[in-house]
């Protein structure tokens, strides 16, 4: 994976939240969304317009949500308390 395209970005908040390196995290993205449509969906670029485009899929624990291209949110299910701090990973 590349480090820049949505669906690694994923993989880093979501191994950040849980305090480990992206390879330790288990299952593995590809077992919940396929990364490759995910990436061809949200990435940007100069023939499309992702700044209308929203996806959010439960990943582990949390609810991801890739809005705009870039932003990628990571937070808590409903119900745990750490809902109200979500991670957010913008494109560097």
């Amino acid at each position: 994976m590349v480090s820049h395209t949505p669906s690694y970005r994923v993989v880093e908040a979501v191994a950040q939240k849980e305090g480990v390196s992206p390879s330790e995290l288990s299952p593995p993205l590809f077992s919940v969304v396929n990364p490759e449509a995910l990436d061809a969906l949200v990435q940007e670029d100069a023939d499309s317009n992702t700044s209308q485009v929203k996806v959010e899929f439960t990943y582990l624990d949390y609810v991801v949500e890739i809005r705009n291209g870039p932003t990628v949110s990571v937070s808590a299910q409903k119900g745990d308390a750490s809902m109200e701090n979500p991670k957010s990973v913008a494109e560097q």
